[in-house]
């Protein structure tokens, strides 16, 4: 390795020198070369994190659709949540941008390719959970969109479709009811049928419920519904 041979050819040439005029000698004639070497591992280093943890697939996806965007709380809620679960946080993604026009809901000045990249995800198995109006839950069923059948909602009001409970209710739907006027409107939890992890897509449920009684610290239920 080159740098031992630097370290040879220093030991030799300062053989004869003290400590001080060794130092003064190595930092004039090899500072260069040490820099460079730093550099080097450096840049190793670097290519090597980015490699083993820069793309990490998320083990758990949840968006919220036409709610408050509001990134520090989403922050907040996917830390929580994979301290809860003992994932990663790296691993998981909580995201509120997701602001669309769609059917008879107009929104002004909102970037509609969230659009696009919803149904995308949501079509390669990428969404896990997605909390969502009444409205859209029932624009998506006319697209032929699938949502999990759910067996246990704790306390939760289940929304039932056709007989079979396949939402849950989080509340009314505030956000909503400012664009639609709508008082009735409600906000509900879904599981997308295509989702790839539904194990956390269940411990979600459970950490929602936890949240709401208060079990979790750092986070409030009122954050998440409103």
């Amino acid at each position: 390795m080159f740098w031992k041979k630097w370290i040879k050819d220093i030991k030799e040439k300062t053989s004869d020198m003290n400590k001080k005029e060794a130092f003064s000698y190595i930092v004039t004639y090899y500072w260069p070369h040490i820099v460079g070497g730093i550099s080097i591992i450096a840049l190793i280093l670097l290519f090597g994190r980015h490699y083993l943890f820069g793309n990490v697939n998320p083990s758990f996806t949840c968006v919220m659709v036409n709610q408050r965007a509001d990134t520090e709380r989403d922050n907040r809620m996917a830390e929580t949540y994979a301290k809860e679960t003992g994932l990663r946080r790296e691993e998981v993604v909580i995201d509120s941008d997701y602001h669309f026009s769609y059917a008879d809901v107009h929104l002004e000045g909102v970037n509609e390719s969230s659009y696009e990249k919803f149904f995308f995800q949501w079509q390669n198995g990428e969404l896990d959970v997605a909390i969502i109006s009444e409205s859209f839950y029932e624009y998506c069923r006319q697209l032929g969109g699938e949502f999990r059948h759910i067996e246990d909602a704790g306390s939760f009001e289940t929304y039932m479709d056709a007989g079979i409970c396949r939402a849950i209710v989080l509340g009314n739907d505030s956000f909503m009811e400012k664009v639609t006027g709508d008082a009735n409107e409600r906000l509900l939890l879904t599981f997308p049928e295509t989702g790839d992890h539904k194990e956390a897509a269940d411990e979600f449920l459970d950490y929602l419920l936890s949240v709401k009684s208060g079990e979790i610290g750092g986070i409030e239920y009122e954050e998440i519904i409103n």
